[in-house]
């Protein structure tokens, strides 16, 4: 075949005297030799010995990765774009006035050609371990902006594959392979000039031996891409010591430790940058199947450093009961006003501890998780981007697209502060506030001293099997917290799961009623000293009135003592007239404690044995979206998930 000719996907083609089978992924093409075919197509145990060795590492099931990165890219590089040109409006006129003679002085002369021609607005991405080049290749072909794509690999047989792909591509005026650590590669472009506008970090296991080198590495505000395909250590309990030598703090157990392990992985990014005066701000932060991937800016701002310590929390997890958690920050960022009325930052220490030993809940013993990140995990208006962006491109050459649009519009509706539209609110969106022209592209950025006020997430299946009930129904069980004026939304790390800002007291005493309404628990499934039986234990019990036990006591004892019938008439409206008195004093004695519990605002201020607990599912279905997505995954394929190493041709 001529190098001019790009053979049709899934076929086997003959280049450069050896045969290949081509595989198409967005408008990238790669070789593979059709011995490793097979590897590539099922699970380490599955394979025959003489298919298990592959030269180089390509998973297919990563395909949603690439194609979000992908878009991501696109949407953030539109934004330097827009930000350089917004800068180049803002050039003095001095400066443009010189330029317009240096441009008369010149009129008449020959232009330069193209190849000399400099780019003035470069547009750099570095795919530090690119295998086979497969992300280089869809970044230089699918990213219209882009000048200069470097694919770096340690393995000289992953770069002789690289080489090869890009010469098949037609794609050598854009991609610069090459070959060696890609720490050292970073650090030697620590100079401003020489650093990138986004570094992807996609490792086979952990990103963090790579991540100091890559804060370093990358320019002011840039993008940092990273991918930690080792969810047994920062989504687990088994290797506790691991995760704290890999990413400096210790993973929560429970079905939230995925969400842990983002901000424990987030929490390690942070402190790699603050050492060198650097702020992250997560654009979008994603636990996707087994791996987590992770959209991080960079700013080079000692002062946004110095809230790092503020958005940094350990936490406090009843993960051997019932599964509540109490947060607790490493300081407090509060905002004064200085002399002259401006606002200014107090970074000052926070007091110790906000949980106990034991849980208040259910009285289990609570362990120690953290340190990690507690701010925010994405930026909204950076994921409304790239949904933005979705109808624009081809479905064919981002085959995953519906399950992009799906997990983005989840992890955008994380944010609580997100108010619920009606379904027959038909009414359309202000466009006074919209930005036009370039600041269209620009993505805000997210405040740095704000902290995540609601982290983490519950399932409802987890709860219920607590107290030995049936499992609520995901609707109503939304219904009953937004009846009761919470906010409540999903998480995108899995299905069924609950992100309120109700307190725990309030989540107990819904799944209490739940029981006590329509869930009834069997006699004797409780234990004693169980979880179960410590919530259970606070369930309401039978309002007794003081005074109607008082008034009852008095009549019987006049209908006893009343030597006629004038007599009893005179001990009953002496016991009527006494039950009226000290109903009036219990009266404005509880209006003035209930105006006192007015002025206050913290949830441990909840009655929860007057709470109106009422299941109502059509309240819980209201939602902002009306199209149905594909928000979580379905199997691709049996038996999928990671792949075997690539052996880098040493046993071959």
């Amino acid at each position: 075949m001529s190098s001019n000719e790009v053979a049709s996907p899934d076929s086997e083609v003959q280049y450069r005297g050896k045969s290949y089978r081509v595989i198409k992924e967005g408008r990238a093409y790669i070789l593979k030799p059709p011995a490793e075919t097979a590897a590539t197509q099922a699970t380490r145990r599955d394979l025959k010995p003489e298919d298990k060795d592959q030269t180089v590492f390509y998973n297919p099931i990563q395909q949603f990765n690439r194609d979000l990165t992908v878009l991501a890219i696109r949407v953030y590089g539109e934004h330097v774009m827009a930000k350089n040109k917004l800068a180049n409006k803002h050039t003095p006129k001095s400066r443009t006035k010189k330029r317009k003679r240096e441009d008369e002085q010149v009129k008449g002369t020959e232009e330069l050609p193209d190849t000399q021609h400099v780019d003035p607005c470069p547009f750099t991405i570095l795919d530090a371990l690119s295998a086979s080049g497969l992300r280089a290749l869809r970044y230089a072909s699918e990213i219209p902006f882009v000048t200069r794509v470097v694919a770096n690999d340690l393995s000289s047989s992953a770069i002789q594959s690289m080489k090869l792909n890009i010469e098949y591509n037609r794609l050598e005026n854009l991609i610069q392979p090459n070959t060696g650590d890609a720490r050292m590669y970073m650090y030697r472009h620590v100079e401003e000039r020489k650093k990138f506008d986004v570094i992807d970090l996609d490792p086979y296991g952990s990103a963090a031996p790579f991540i100091d080198a890559a804060v370093q590495g990358i320019k002011d505000e840039g993008l940092l891409c990273i991918t930690c395909t080792d969810a047994g250590v920062w989504a687990s309990n088994g290797y506790p010591e691991k995760s704290f030598a890999l990413y400096g703090g210790i993973p929560m157990k429970g079905l939230h430790s995925h969400e842990g392990g983002l901000r424990l992985i987030l929490n390690s990014v942070a402190i790699a940058a603050g050492k060198y005066g650097l702020a992250i701000e997560p654009l979008l932060s994603l636990s996707i199947d087994f791996y987590a991937r992770l959209f991080v800016r960079i700013h080079r701002s000692p002062a946004q450093a110095k809230f790092m310590s503020g958005n940094t929390m350990v936490v406090y997890n009843c993960d051997s009961g019932c599964g509540a958690w109490t947060t607790q920050p490493l300081t407090q960022t509060r905002q004064k006003l200085d002399k002259k009325g401006n606002p200014f930052y107090h970074f000052g220490l926070a007091q110790a501890p906000t949980g106990n030993q034991k849980c208040e809940h259910c009285g289990m013993k609570t362990h120690l998780s953290g340190p990690m990140w507690a701010g925010p995990l994405h930026n909204s208006d950076f994921i409304q981007k790239i949904l933005d962006l979705l109808p624009q491109v081809d479905r064919d050459v981002y085959q995953t697209l519906d399950r992009v649009e799906g997990m983005l519009t989840t992890a955008l509706e994380e944010d609580l502060s997100l108010q619920i539209i009606p379904e027959n609110d038909q009414s359309p969106a202000s466009e006074d506030t919209a930005p036009t022209g370039d600041s269209l592209h620009i993505i805000a950025r997210t405040d740095p001293a704000l902290r995540e006020p609601h982290p983490f997430y519950f399932g409802l299946a987890s709860i219920s099997k607590v107290i030995h009930t049936t499992t609520v129904p995901y609707y109503e069980f939304l219904g009953a917290l937004r009846h009761l004026g919470y906010r409540c939304t999903r998480s995108h790390t899995k299905p069924n799961t609950v992100r309120t800002d109700a307190p725990w007291t309030v989540i107990w005493e819904i799944m209490r009623e739940w029981a006590r309404q329509k869930g009834p628990i069997k006699e004797g499934s409780i234990r004693p000293g169980t979880a179960g039986a410590g919530i259970m234990a606070k369930s309401r019990k039978l309002q007794i009135n003081p005074q109607l036990t008082a008034l009852r006591q008095e009549l019987i004892t006049a209908s006893e003592d009343g030597k006629d019938v004038p007599d009893l008439i005179t001990r009953v409206e002496a016991a009527l007239y006494r039950s009226r008195s000290q109903c009036s004093l219990d009266s404005s004695t509880e209006l003035s404690a209930g105006n006192a519990r007015d002025t206050r605002t913290d949830n441990s201020s909840v009655d929860c044995s007057k709470l109106d607990v009422v299941f109502d599912e059509s309240l819980g279905r209201q939602t902002r979206r009306r199209k149905r997505l594909v928000r979580y995954q379905v199997n691709p394929r049996a038996n999928w998930g990671p792949l075997g190493r690539a052996s880098g041709g040493a046993r071959r």
